[in-house]
């Protein structure tokens, strides 16, 4: 019975260290979302970011943090692959990804996905990391007025 215990606790302990998460502060901005009228960008470049790499149910997910705004890739597959995903708001396909800007306001939060765009994920043998590219286009509806923002991003993760 002792036996079987440490095992247990053995086969746990060395999953759990495994399934480690880390954020990673980077010194520069990769994300840039810009409004196509005033080309005002949220994400101010000179500014440090968080990125967190994370899995929800097992599927990847890419989070930026910059104060109280958040840009979030949700994959919906396990490990990526090279190949040009399509951005589309409610996707469930496996060559799809969502992509979603939120940010906080006093006690408000909004949450705004990305309504059409691409992602280009490419694996750099030299640097042994993805680069991940992102273009789209953010549709943001108010009562009756429509406005238009791009975002994109460059960056790359381990």
């Amino acid at each position: 019975m002792r036996l079987v215990v440490i095992l247990i606790t053995l086969l746990y302990s060395v999953s759990g260290h495994g399934q480690e998460i880390r954020d990673t502060v980077l010194r520069q901005c990769p994300v840039f979302i810009t409004d196509t009228v005033s080309s005002n960008n949220f994400f101010i470049e000179g500014l440090p970011v968080t990125l967190r790499v994370y899995r929800v149910r097992g599927e990847l997910t890419v989070q930026f943090q910059q104060r109280d705004q958040y840009f979030t890739i949700f994959f919906h597959t396990k490990k990526l692959k090279n190949r040009n995903y399509i951005i589309d708001d409610g996707s469930h396909k496996r060559k799809e990804v969502e992509v979603a800007y939120s940010f906080k306001s006093g006690d408000q939060v909004s949450f705004i996905s990305l309504s059409t765009g691409r992602l280009e994920v490419l694996f750099d043998q030299e640097k042994d990391m993805w680069n991940m590219k992102v273009s789209g286009l953010i549709r943001n509806m108010v009562e009756r007025s429509v406005t238009y923002y791009k975002a994109r991003a460059d960056f790359y993760i381990r």
